[in-house]
């Protein structure tokens, strides 16, 4: 590994990358990620910081995949939330609302202010409905 720099845990290179260890790890398995195993660990190449795969995988800003930042701002009529006052009405944790935004189980998009927006007709919708604080 010398000639590719420093050999990184899956722990570093998550909290260089904010990609979450077991997405590493599956990465690194299915050889998207170049590393090798020491002592039953892994070790990844620094230079995969760089790699296509780490760089597409990323959410800079906290921005997610599935929440369209060139998307207009919402409508005056058209009620959303920030990320966090959703976690406050839901059970759900920031984390998992990024996550779901990202998946496509909650709307939303990025306002004008750069900060994901979560749409509030998420809230009626049946299949939310036991996730919501009463």
């Amino acid at each position: 590994m010398t000639e590719n720099g420093k050999a990184l845990t899956t722990a570093e290179f998550s909290h260089l990358t904010g990609i979450a260890v077991s997405t590493i790890t599956r990465m690194l398995r299915r050889d998207k990620i170049r590393g090798e195993k020491r002592s039953g660990k892994w070790a990844i190449y620094e230079s995969e910081l760089q790699n296509t795969a780490v760089v597409t995988q990323k959410d800079p800003g906290g921005i997610s995949a599935g929440v369209d930042p060139t998307r207009d701002a919402p409508a005056a009529s058209h009620e959303t939330y920030d990320v966090e006052a959703f976690v406050q009405m839901t059970y759900l944790t920031e984390k998992g609302v990024r996550q779901w935004l990202k998946t496509g189980r909650l709307s939303g998009r990025a306002g004008a202010d750069g900060k994901v927006r979560v749409d509030a007709a998420n809230l009626d919708r049946p299949e939310l409905q036991h996730l919501i604080r009463k």
